[in-house]
């Protein structure tokens, strides 16, 4: 198995693609025609030229001019859509090459191709520079030592394909944070130090530990032999382990020399904190191009973990891929009897492996490695956890675009739901939960230091009243520079704080957004099962329901009427007729008898325009549950304020329309807590209350009280 993905079908057609890029380039000039025509006119004033041509390479190393406004800012590069029309560039495509560079210095085909058949490398060299490419989304995703060769040509290889890769891209450069810092050279998380590497500057650092006393003369050769140099990678379940486990903890912090980001969550985790990790470092993706770069400096491997066979046929698998490098020896990861890990500690020794890879899981690799490194004679160990079992073909890996936008964790737990289903159904929101608390802790701990750094620039300075009145009377009073100087060093610490905390800001505004979009997205997937499920099972209780209406009084058997949605946006809302035809009619005559308090809302506890079924259906709330129907066209929810009446909105005040923000419910919370007994100002508070609480947790929370309510009836009429 390898990291790089392999292509079955590699045939382009450019039809296809060209098809979707022009539609696509069309749609985007009609959508953006005001913005552009705004500002090539802006342009036009400003600079005398809107336009400017900016060269890149093409096929066959062709010269390509791409539009694109004058000076600097937003939208400068809004013309390449021109391009795109004329078909000089793709979509999505390889990377462009400027020929500002010199010839030679950049090429948008990787130095990975060797690795392409040659009917692939012919149908890489016929594919167009793009607007957007898989090296850039490698990137953001911290997948930059993956070739974007193999995942191109198979983007290419149909429209689907093509489609589906835009979508990829497009939807990882939305979710990705621009603002991160990606320079940072550790990033902190559970109070633990993480070490921000790239895949190539872990492989070097791998060497050089590897290499070290191997260039001196024999006679060189230091008495006592260094320490083994230990790496460990974490993933979110490592770091849920970590809180838990103090030995782990431990290991950790004092005995592993790295420890190397893994995986989609500690990469989350990281970016809201405004850091990025510079890739994403896992043992999977490491060992072939460490295998490869061991044969190249003649270096020997060991491989440690697994059960029995698993990993001899990984190291076979590596041998006939590289045919130079030595596999020193290999064995199970089953070695708790003393006896026989004594043995395997003497095997490693008398091997001359340089490093060793363990794969025994967390926390154990880890505490094995800590336990033993001054007893191996081997330069590097690394735990790898589930390595082998993939490159033995025993567990399946998910694909390239899987890992692309960060689910391969979904594809882990298909394979193996029986072992992983804690560690992800239930540890994933456990780290998460872990996460946030951990950045409101810390955004505690800065308003704090923030606050006390501001009483002490605004505390009066007596310390030249101290000097003064302990001074001799004939001595002269020297000012006090020392604390002048604090005073500006602390203005200045404040400043950088300031901006520190705007940053934080920004981020945290980022943040709420993705979290209320995902929150969003969650209720319509609950609501709309939800509705379906409920709709299906009570579909014998309504069509009863239905008749009894008939039966009773004439007229249709569902009443209709405009309420207000989210925003005001009117919509038809259905509900079991309760009351007579002319209920309407007769409103105007009973309006001196509302007993509902504010006068926005009309109730009555002897309306005589209820039917005798409709008061029953009314009092257990089943006139309601038609509004199932507007659940699933998505004009309503499950939970949310009630829909009001067009003509009840004409009265609300400012205070009032903030109910209207939200999707109208079935029930809402001043619903389960009284009904009608409860006053318009009240339900409004309540109502707002909930939107800003909001949560799946709150709905089914609403939803679970509604059942005694509606079994109590309290406060329906």
């Amino acid at each position: 198995m390898t990291t790089q993905t392999h292509v079955t079908q590699t045939v382009i057609r450019p039809f296809s693609v060209r098809a979707i890029d022009i539609l696509i380039a069309v749609l985007l000039i009609v959508a953006a025609s005001p913005v552009l025509i705004l500002k090539y006119a802006y342009r036009r004033c400003r600079y005398g030229s809107a336009i400017e041509l900016v060269y890149i390479r093409g096929l066959d190393n062709t010269q390509i001019a791409l539009y694109q406004f004058s000076g600097e800012g937003i939208c400068c590069q809004w013309p390449h859509l021109l391009n795109l029309l004329k078909g000089d560039i793709s979509l999505l495509g390889t990377e462009q090459s400027y020929i500002l560079e010199e010839a030679g210095t950049h090429n948008p085909i990787s130095s990975l191709t060797h690795k392409l058949s040659a009917h692939q490398l012919s149908s890489l060299t016929e594919i167009k520079p793009g607007l957007l490419s898989f090296k850039l989304m490698h990137q953001q995703v911290g997948l930059s030592f993956e070739s974007q060769d193999s995942a191109i040509i198979s983007a290419h290889s149909s429209a689907l394909s093509y489609l589906l890769a835009i979508f990829r891209t497009l939807i990882i450069w939305l979710f990705s944070n621009q603002d991160a810092n990606k320079h940072t050279k550790t990033i902190p998380l559970f109070d633990i130090a993480l070490n921000n590497l790239s895949m190539s500057e872990l492989l070097t650092s791998i060497t050089k530990h590897a290499k070290r006393d191997r260039t001196l003369p024999i006679n060189k050769q230091p008495m006592y032999k260094q320490a083994m140099a230990q790496y460990a990678f974490v993933n979110a379940d490592c770091m849920n382990i970590s809180i838990k486990n103090r030995q782990y903890r431990d290991c950790l912090l004092n005995d592993c020399d790295m420890i190397l980001a893994d995986g989609s969550g500690i990469r989350l985790a990281s970016l809201w904190k405004g850091l990025a990790p510079k890739d994403n470092l896992n043992g999977t993706d490491m060992f072939p191009l460490l295998c490869r770069q061991l044969a190249d400096n003649g270096l020997s491997l060991f491989l440690l973990g697994g059960e029995d066979g698993i990993a001899a046929s990984a190291a076979d698998k590596m041998q006939c891929r590289y045919p130079r490098l030595k596999i020193a020896g290999v064995h199970h990861g089953f070695i708790d009897a003393p006896q026989l890990n004594d043995a395997v500690i003497k095997q490693i020794n008398e091997s001359g492996a340089s490093v060793l890879l363990v794969a025994m899981g967390a926390p154990k690799q880890e505490l094995w490695l800590a336990r033993h490194k001054h007893r191996l004679n081997v330069a590097v160990g690394i735990g790898v956890g589930g390595l082998f079992d993939f490159y033995a073909e025993k567990v399946k890996r998910a694909p390239l675009w899987v890992r692309q936008i960060g689910m391969e964790w979904i594809c882990r737990l298909s394979e193996e739901p029986g072992r992983m289903w804690k560690r992800y159904i239930l540890g994933n929101p456990l780290f998460i939960y872990r996460v946030l608390k951990e950045i409101l802790r810390e955004r505690a701990r800065a308003a704090l230091i923030q606050k006390s750094i501001g009483k002490d620039i605004h505390k009066p300075n007596n310390s030249h009243k101290f000097n003064q009145s302990q001074s001799d009377d004939k001595a002269p009073i020297k000012p006090n520079y020392r604390a002048n100087n604090t005073s500006s060093d602390i203005s200045i610490a404040d400043l950088s704080n300031i901006e520190t905390k705007n940053l934080l800001a920004l981020n945290r505004c980022q943040r709420q957004r993705i979290s209320s979009k995902l929150t969003c997205g969650v209720k319509r997937v609950f609501d709309l099962f939800g509705a379906s499920f409920l709709l299906l099972l009570l579909l014998p209780a309504l069509m009863l329901v239905a008749l009894l209406i008939r039966i009773e009084s004439k007229g249709p058997v569902l009443f209709s009427q405009q309420r207000a949605g989210k925003n005001s946006t009117p919509f038809t809302m259905w509900k079991f007729r309760s009351m007579y035809q002319d209920a309407e009619q007769r409103l105007s005559k009973l309006q001196a008898e509302n007993e509902m308090d504010g006068g926005v809302l009309f109730k009555m506890k002897r309306d005589p325009r209820i039917t005798l079924i409709g008061k029953f259906i009314r009092k257990a709330s089943i006139d309601e549950l038609p509004q199932l129907w507007n659940v699933i066209c998505g004009e309503m929810s499950l939970v949310g304020p009630r829909p009001a009446l067009e003509t009840e909105v004409e009265q609300y005040s400012l205070k009032d329309r903030k109910r209207l923000a939200v999707k109208p419910g079935i029930t809402c919370i001043w619903q389960v807590s009284g009904r009608s007994d409860i006053p318009f100002d009240r339900q409004v508070e309540l109502d707002v209350d909930y939107i800003y609480q909001q949560s799946l947790l709150t709905d089914i929370w609403i939803l679970l009280k509604t059942i005694p309510a509606v079994l109590l009836a309290r406060g329906a009429y």
